[in-house]
């Protein structure tokens, strides 16, 4: 497990990869007192590892069947995960984003938790919102499609919600971040820890990635 002294700053820039603003403070306190070796060589290697996998393709929409390939395939599934390596905006760190593929009538679209406007769907496919980032989506191995489905609809249910800026505060259900809001669906509609506790009482991104909960489905490069 990583330090955790080290985790605290590191989740403080967590999926803001769409937040405009970070405090002075907040880069000078993690620069004076924060090595980040550690966890630029965590991310590194998670990254690493799902670029060294093989895409298995959305088998729960193939009845069961594997379609490896370099890349796979997007899918706008219900239920699906999606992650994106593009950086946040902090100079040490490279922490990420998550979403959840979103259920009608949000056709196209991803539930996601930001700092600046709190949990809301956006639309568009990550390639084209994520331009010159890397994209993956991965799928709960243990689900149906029917709680894929519903955990979608779960996290629908959170729209509005403001952005949970407390990152170990994982059991609240009044706001999200990014990677919470995905690992609450999955928790609190299957009971499935989507989790790798590697951070924690905090949920990184990269760690659906890395969960033995998960399968890698699509990469775009």
């Amino acid at each position: 497990m990583i330090n955790k002294k080290i985790i605290f700053t590191s989740l403080t820039v967590i999926c803001i990869s769409n937040c405009n603003i970070v405090s002075a403070e907040d880069k000078v306190s993690n620069e004076s007192y924060f090595p980040s070796n550690q966890i630029e060589k965590w991310e590194r290697d998670i990254l690493e590892k799902a670029d060294r996998d093989i895409p298995v393709g959305d088998i729960k929409a193939n009845d069961g069947k594997i379609f490896r390939s370099s890349t796979g395939l997007w899918s706008w599934r219900d239920g699906i995960i999606c992650i994106t390596d593009s950086h946040a905006k902090s100079p040490l760190f490279n922490n990420g984003h998550a979403g959840i593929v979103a259920a009608a009538p949000y056709y196209d679209a991803t539930i996601e938790a930001n700092p600046n406007d709190g949990v809301q769907p956006k639309y568009g496919k990550w390639d084209e919102r994520f331009g010159g980032s890397k994209v993956y989506q991965y799928g709960v191995t243990k689900t149906s499609v029917i709680q894929d489905q519903n955990a979608a609809i779960w996290a629908a249910k959170q729209i509005n919600k403001p952005y949970n800026h407390n990152f170990f505060d994982i059991g609240r259900r009044d706001r999200f971040y990014c990677s919470q809001l995905v690992w609450a669906a999955y928790k609190d509609i299957s009971g499935i820890d989507i989790g790798t506790w590697e951070w924690g009482h905090a949920i990184h991104p990269f760690e659906l990635m890395n969960s033995k909960e998960t399968t890698l489905l699509y990469r775009n490069k």
